[in-house]
């Protein structure tokens, strides 16, 4: 039997690293340009203009009930697909602390662990030496749907 390879990227984040799939990955771009805001959502930091589009910028550890100390001198903002069937939701954008590394992983590279999870992720899993959160997208773009960051 074949082992089916699926393109995924280790995202590296404060406190965790973070698995998705290659797809969802739209672009990596710097920090610059990014407009904070004060919003009494603390998870939403702000936005960013993306080829001509105004995208909301998401900090996954204060969403996930932790909270950024300091971002890295590497920081960049990854640009997320959609993922959602839901038509108020464009791309969006997630504060990251290094650039991405990117692996196509088969089943066999992929092993479930045990960890405790916040209502934004789904799974924790290791991948090749290392531990990672499986992020449940679909309940962040519900998120930024409510709230209107789109």
């Amino acid at each position: 039997m074949t082992d089916k390879r699926l393109a995924t990227a280790l995202v590296a984040l404060q406190d965790r690293n973070l698995l998705i799939p290659g797809n969802v990955l739209a672009d990596i771009t710097p920090m610059g340009g990014l407009i904070v805001e004060s919003h009494k959502e603390g998870w939403v930091l702000g936005h960013k203009y993306w080829r001509s589009q105004r995208i909301p910028v998401v900090c996954f550890e204060n969403l996930s009930g932790g909270s950024l100390k300091k971002h890295s001198e590497k920081a960049r903002i990854a640009v997320f697909n959609r993922v959602s069937s839901n038509d108020r939701v464009g791309f969006w954008g997630l504060l990251i602390q290094d650039q991405p590394q990117v692996m196509e992983l088969g089943e066999t590279d992929i092993q479930t662990v045990e960890a405790q999870l916040s209502d934004v992720e789904i799974a924790a899993v290791q991948v090749k030496g290392q531990q990672a959160n499986v992020p449940n997208l679909v309940y962040v773009e519900e998120r930024l749907a409510v709230f209107g960051g789109f």
